[in-house]
């Protein structure tokens, strides 16, 4: 799948310079690329917010990550679009202006489309739809329920506790989280559009199906999204999980730096560390060796293999303390919260 072609090169651009003029700033930097390497329609209300000064922002971020200081985040938003360069404001301009030249649908749309209606993902397995941001699975609820086939097809948005509810036939109507998950648990609902909000806690094994319209920066995401299906009491044989990403894209391109080498990280860590969302920021900002030399940084061997592996000798006739058979028993009986 292709975004178009100059929009890519103009987001990275703009977030460049804006790492390079701002300080403190965190994932803002990035922000554009995240959100652009999600759905087409997400980075153009991104642009346009930074463009106008980002006031009527209610949530920045959809990753609901608790150690963020929100209203901060936003009060640095505002700032950060409110001070903009003459050049800043221009390479989004460009960038604004050559997604609307683009009359093309959204390429990731076709695709989801094709695999709930004729590979019968919907029908035949249900399946959850998972991205990082509201914007997006608004957006492709948005488009669904336009679509003939799926016109009365009840589509669940899984977000925040105020914002979560369920789209059919163009009408939105607001319903709690818990009600959400009761309807997939009993049949109800195919169809479950969700933001990481749904990746931790949720038993989803009606569905038998995922799609990832976007890629989380840490990979971690990943592995809690595949988990919302893939547990005891799936109820189908087999799930199958379909991962999106637009060609050329920040994602694309770390894929391509990863594929190689991310089953022997896994097999490693067994998880995938959170290092890794660093080396998508490296790329994201034109750091290609830092994203080598983090990669390269990754021990080759187990944490835990080169602590206990390797049993060194021990003089003991020179230790001071042995503990006997009924210390060895009181110590070893203790929690690993209570040892010292």
């Amino acid at each position: 799948m292709r975004l178009c072609i100059t929009a890519p090169g103009l987001a990275e651009a703009f977030c460049q310079a804006l790492g390079t003029r701002v300080r403190g700033a965190g994932f803002l930097k990035t922000l554009l690329l995240r959100r652009v390497g999600s759905t087409i329609h997400a980075g153009l209300v991104t642009a346009n917010r930074l463009l106008d000064g980002w006031t009527d922002i209610d949530e920045i971020d959809d990753e609901d990550d608790d150690e963020r200081d929100e209203p901060a985040i936003v009060q640095v938003a505002q700032n950060v679009s409110r001070t903009l360069t003459p050049s800043e404001r221009e390479l989004l301009g460009r960038f604004v202006a050559a997604l609307n030249a683009n009359r093309e649908p959204d390429p990731k749309y076709e695709r989801v489309l094709a695999f709930l209606l004729n590979r019968r993902w919907l029908s035949d397995y249900g399946c959850i739809v998972f991205s990082q941001y509201r914007d997006s699975i608004q957006w492709l609820a948005e488009q669904l329920t336009k679509e003939p086939a799926l016109r009365e097809e009840s589509i669940g948005l899984y977000s925040g506790p105020t914002n979560s509810g369920i789209m059919r036939a163009g009408v939105w109507t607001p319903t709690p989280r818990e009600q959400l998950k009761q309807m997939v648990q009993r049949g109800e609902l195919r169809l479950l559009l969700g933001t990481d909000a749904a990746s931790e806690g949720l038993n989803l094994q009606r569905l038998g199906r995922l799609i990832n319209l976007d890629l989380p920066w840490n990979p971690t995401r990943l592995e809690q999204r595949k988990g919302r299906i893939q547990r005891i009491g799936q109820v189908h044989a087999k799930v199958q999980v379909l991962n999106m990403r637009y060609r050329d894209s920040v994602e694309d391109r770390v894929h391509q730096l990863l594929s190689t080498r991310l089953q022997d990280i896994y097999h490693l860590f067994g998880q995938i560390p959170d290092v890794l969302e660093d080396v998508w920021v490296a790329l994201a900002m034109g750091e290609r060796e830092l994203a080598d030399k983090l990669l390269n940084d990754l021990p080759q061997v187990h944490p835990f293999d080169l602590r206990y592996t390797n049993v060194e000798n021990v003089d003991w006739e020179s230790c001071t303390r042995v503990l006997d058979a009924a210390e060895k028993r009181r110590v070893l009986s203790k929690g690993w919260g209570d040892r010292q």
